[in-house]
């Protein structure tokens, strides 16, 4: 290579240096890559002239058009809202906001922030459904809240282009004295509750008892009628026989008598240490006689089995 030819492409060097920066820059302002789950909203003089919802390598015209790339993943936003429940209580409600976009264009040119204009709609309609909730009611009807929120929500949060798919709200969160009043509150209830079904199972067995002892009694008074009428018609058959036998009324109603009282006798007997009270002061007498004699003579006959069980 000659000296003439060196120089001549020393000062060429210059030229095709500046040339291979314009180049790459014309390259890099005219391609760009959309990726996957993103969408890209080309502008020309910041006005919104396209969108490319398909990932890949794109143009545009370099120098005059920009591209904003909006990503279209779900995300999740975490709020934690405090709110004042029906009895007076000021808790904390830790929410999470699960969105993704969907439609880029309002997302991006209609509102400012919209992320922050959706927490703020949601943290409102949290707080309208609470307000009318109490402490335990916070625990147990979150699943409910947070379907009524959606419904709420949905179709204003749509005109910011975000799509809500779910809302989270965890257990409400209260101070540490909060907590202790609640607990002492839960007690007291719960033992409330359980002397009340004590009570009302304790009422059911006393009315089952006395059922069951009024059937008891219905069947025992039965039992001691049927018992006086077999009695009855037994003694009406042997004075039906006594007169049929030739004896005369007068003479079977004596004889039918002292039957009677003869039965009356062998039964205090059994009963041992019954007690009968009569007007009568000569039967009343008799029948003192008879169940002093009866318990006199059960003794002695005891002694004389033992005396007779001694000498075997």
């Amino acid at each position: 290579m000659s000296v003439d030819t060196f120089f001549g492409i020393a000062e060429a060097m210059p030229i095709i240096f500046i040339t291979l920066i314009v180049l790459f820059l014309i390259g890099k302002g005219t391609f760009y890559t959309i990726h996957q789950q993103h969408t890209g909203l080309v502008t020309r003089f910041d006005r919104h002239v396209r969108t490319n919802d398909w990932a890949g390598l794109k143009m545009k015209i370099p120098l005059i058009e920009k591209v904003e790339k909006i990503s279209m993943q779900e995300f999740q936003a975490d709020e934690m809202l405090e709110t004042k429940t029906t009895d007076n209580l000021f808790v904390k409600l830790p929410i999470s906001i699960h969105y993704q976009v969907n439609a880029p264009e309002k997302f991006y040119f209609e509102k400012g922030n919209p992320i922050k204009l959706m927490k703020k709609v949601v943290a409102a309609a949290v707080r309208e459904y609470t307000s009318g909730k109490d402490f335990q009611e916070l625990y147990d009807e979150r699943q409910q809240i947070k379907e009524g929120v959606l419904t709420k929500v949905e179709q204003q949060v749509g005109g910011y282009g975000i799509l809500i798919s779910d809302i989270v709200i965890d257990e409400p969160q209260a101070s540490a004295e909060v907590k202790e009043t609640f607990d002492r509150v839960r007690s007291s209830a719960l033992e409330k509750d359980a002397a009340k079904n004590e009570a009302e199972a304790d009422y059911i067995r006393t009315v089952k008892r006395a059922e069951a002892d009024k059937q008891r009694n219905i069947l025992i008074g039965e039992g001691v009628a049927g018992f006086r009428e077999k009695i009855a018609e037994g003694y009406s058959a042997l004075r039906k026989q006594l007169i049929s036998d030739g004896a005369d009324p007068y003479t079977a109603d004596r004889f039918m008598e002292e039957a009677m009282r003869l039965d009356t006798l062998r039964d205090i007997g059994d009963k041992k240490n019954m007690v009968i009270v009569t007007t009568d002061g000569s039967s009343a007498q008799r029948l003192a006689e008879f169940q002093t004699l009866n318990q006199t003579l059960e003794p002695s006959n005891a002694k004389s089995s033992v005396r007779q069980d001694n000498k075997k």
